[in-house]
């Protein structure tokens, strides 16, 4: 589910009442200026915002983000911990 900018931070405000501000924390953000394709010079050429939510919406759908993501906390954990 993509979310505005005003949930997000909504949602970071409750995990900071929730865990404590100093909580650690991996996080990969991606807006409607991430959205846009390359013309022909090789410049990005944005979308309108209805289009760009649609995509981040969708994008959320894909489960490979999240098992590479899990992968990698998998990972990291055998290396710190004994």
């Amino acid at each position: 589910m993509a979310r505005t900018l005003q949930q997000l931070k909504e949602s970071v405000e409750r995990l900071i009442q929730q865990q404590g501000k100093d909580a650690p924390v991996a996080a990969y953000i991606f807006t409607n200026e991430d959205v846009f394709k390359l013309n022909e010079d090789g410049d990005p050429q944005y979308v309108p915002i209805e289009i760009a939510a649609k995509v981040l919406n969708n994008v959320d759908e894909y489960d490979y983000p999240y098992e590479v993501i899990f992968d990698c906390i998998e990972q990291e954990l055998q290396s710190v911990t004994p």
